[in-house]
């Protein structure tokens, strides 16, 4: 009896040692792929919320790095250009020329990049409105700006958007949903 009891041991460790099966491994891929078509649309629009903040947070950094640069030395004004006719669109701090012609307008060409461009993910639009059609905002030696009235958006496929802000007296840069 011992040796059959050892024998029935030795078997089912065998057994244990050959892994699944074809029909088990194909049983867990189906369930995996039933799950993941439940799992992805509910995902997507947690995408698009982290894109939309990520891309906020991004365009609100330039915008402190152009006024930081501008409070660094009262002689020189720093802006941010929004650029909305790129595809896609794109943020662009430069330091003003400060001629007569120019002053206070975003002059490509003319006007020297401070840092490289923030672009926005292809799915995000960006849209200014606001007084005027300037579509930059300048930032003065201490801090305010020389743009009223300006207003910031990004915008998602589906109409969801944040606004950045920025306080023209002392500007304090804000994101609101």
């Amino acid at each position: 009896m011992k040796i059959v009891g050892e024998w029935m041991v030795t078997v089912r460790r065998t057994m244990a040692l050959q892994g699944f099966s074809l029909i088990e491994v194909l049983i867990v891929i189906a369930v995996i792929l039933i799950l993941s078509a439940v799992a992805v649309p509910a995902i997507k629009p947690l995408l698009e919320g982290v894109q939309l903040s990520t891309s906020a947070k991004g365009i609100k950094n330039q915008l402190i790095c152009a006024k930081t640069r501008a409070l660094g030395d009262s002689r020189v004004h720093c802006g941010v250009y929004f650029d909305t006719s790129a595809t896609p669109d794109r943020v662009q701090v430069f330091l003003d020329n400060g001629t007569p012609a120019n002053d206070g307008i975003y002059t490509q060409g003319s006007d020297q990049h401070f840092m490289a461009a923030y672009t926005l993910p292809p799915t995000l639009s960006l849209v200014i409105g606001g007084d005027g059609t300037n579509e930059a905002i300048i930032f003065r030696g201490d801090g305010s700006t020389r743009v009223h009235g300006m207003s910031i958006t990004i915008r998602t496929a589906k109409n969801r958007e944040k606004n950045i802000s920025v306080l023209p007296s002392t500007g304090r840069i804000k994101i609101t949903d």
